[in-house]
């Protein structure tokens, strides 16, 4: 009887608590949150890395009387193997500084009232079966901007900076100022502008591109040459035999004769590397194989084809020129012969070197400029991979010429180029006159060069940077044959005042 009565009891418990439950329904008061409805995104953009980049969305609240512009805090993060967050506004107003591919782009908001964090959707539509459904990101397709094109590296306000004339694989050209910080590189340039070099095979152990450059504080370091990304372990100074070098070492500048064929030149002294046979950066090549003490060696290096004919050097302490052999790391004499006015004397000079460089004129033709030490006259020599003197000549009617601070060799005339403050100069050994072809007024040239490594569409082209007291110009001229007038094909504003300049290939 007693089990009877608590059954009782306990369903007549659940029966009050049942209509208890039901007659409470109704009675509580639910209070709408304020939520989002966010527009204004697409759910797909490309970009190039580097390029400035805005989105500004619409948020759409809808409980928010506006009168507190600080109520949400925004993130713009994206995803790509690792988490990055790119901006912290509710507007993207920013250049985009991720490695090239594609990202999943996330925009989250937090409402600081109601303490939710709210994350965006997007309605995403299959262009193949036709079906819409929603995504919480949008897709960022970030595209390299510097796949090729000029790379100038120069100072601003005294403090180097590399920039870059890129030319994108669609034909677009863009100038990046900055391109390492536009690409996001940890490279951060200090002290002034040197050198900046591109060339193939740079590393003994890859068939790495090499991208390097040089400033007086950060030495040389080599770029990744896709991204420009950019660690200590890849300055030059890790690339000598042992530790030959210190780990801020830097170039003055350095020459390729042939990929993976590199000799670097700093304070005097002059290193090689063959990937070929293996042979790394290690100590001075300045040395002759008959003596015992390096010379200092004069800032120009004739790479003369490397394998193809050794590179040639000029010893500024004897006034001599010496020829490399870059394998066994020393010089050596020059073929003996006898001086005339026409012959040059390899081993009793009794000049300076001026300039020097190897042309593709000619076959690749050898051209150097000497000052004769007791009668001040300068002379014009050339000579081939052989090292035989296809011309020697005194350089006559040249207005200014002592006065000349860049060269350069034209390799479809042979024309030599001089730049005196803001006036370039051709000099046609033929006639051996030289011809006003640029006055620049109160600009200075800073640069002038012909560049061989650079593709077909402007390897023979003349090129000159300019510096107008603020920002730095990047001219390409064709030489017409006959001393005709230089002709104007590219020119590059906005750009630092320009120290080296060089071409990443493709």
């Amino acid at each position: 009887m007693i089990k009877k009565i608590q059954i009782k009891i306990a369903v007549m418990l659940l029966l009050i608590l049942a209509s208890s439950c039901v007659s409470d329904e109704g009675n509580y008061n639910y209070t709408d949150i304020n939520t989002l409805n966010v527009t204004g995104i697409d759910n797909e953009y490309t970009v190039y890395t580097g390029e400035s980049f805005k989105i500004s969305p619409n948020l759409n609240p809808t409980k928010d009387d506006g009168t507190d512009p600080n109520r949400y805090t925004f993130e713009w993060v994206a995803l790509k193997g690792t988490r990055t967050v790119i901006g912290t506004t509710k507007d993207f107003d920013a250049a985009i500084k991720l490695s090239p591919g594609q990202y999943k782009i996330y925009y989250l908001i937090t409402d600081k009232v109601t303490g939710v964090t709210w994350q965006t959707e997007f309605l995403i539509t299959d262009k193949v079966t036709g079906v819409t459904k929603k995504q919480d990101y949008f897709t960022l397709n970030v595209v390299s901007a510097i796949y090729e094109g000029w790379l100038v590296v120069g100072d601003v306000d005294g403090k180097a900076r590399l920039d870059m004339v890129s030319i994108i694989p669609n034909g677009t050209t863009r100038v990046i100022t900055d391109v390492l910080d536009a690409a996001g590189s940890a490279l951060k340039l200090s002290g002034k502008a040197v050198d900046v070099e591109c060339f193939g095979s740079a590393l003994a152990t890859s068939t790495a591109y090499g991208i390097y450059v040089t400033s007086t504080e950060t030495g040389t370091a080599r770029l990744e040459p896709d991204s420009f990304a950019w660690t200590q372990s890849q300055n030059i100074a890790y690339e000598s035999v042992g530790g030959a070098f210190d780990t801020n070492f830097g170039v003055d500048f350095m020459k390729s004769a042939g990929p993976a064929e590199n000799i670097i030149y700093s304070k005097g002294n002059v290193y090689s590397y063959i990937k070929v046979q293996q042979v790394r950066y290690g100590l001075p090549n300045n040395i002759l194989d008959t003596e015992t003490k390096p010379f200092y060696a004069a800032p120009f290096i004739a790479e003369n084809q490397g394998y193809g004919g050794p590179p040639v050097l000029f010893d500024k302490d004897l006034r001599r020129f010496v020829r490399m052999n870059v394998v066994k790391g020393n010089c050596s004499i020059m073929p003996p012969v006898v001086g005339s006015p026409t012959v040059l004397d390899w081993n009793n000079t009794n000049c300076d070197l001026v300039f020097m460089t190897t042309s593709a004129y000619n076959s690749y033709e050898n051209f150097a400029v000497l000052r004769n030490i007791t009668t001040g006259k300068f002379h014009l020599l050339r000579f081939n991979k052989a090292f035989a003197q296809t011309y020697y000549k005194e350089i006559l009617n040249a207005p200014d010429f002592d006065k000349a601070t860049k060269f350069a060799v034209s390799p479809d005339s042979g024309y030599l180029f001089y730049a005196v403050g803001g006036k370039l100069y051709e000099y046609d050994n033929g006639t051996q006159s030289a011809k006003l072809m640029l006055d620049k007024g109160s600009e200075e040239i800073t640069y002038l060069d012909c560049n061989a490594r650079a593709n077909k569409l402007y390897n023979k082209k003349l090129i000159v940077g300019s510096y107008n007291g603020s920002v730095g110009k990047l001219e390409l001229f064709t030489v017409p044959p006959v001393n005709g007038d230089l002709v104007l094909d590219y020119s590059y504003s906005g750009l630092c005042k320009i120290v080296d300049v060089a071409y990443r290939a493709r």
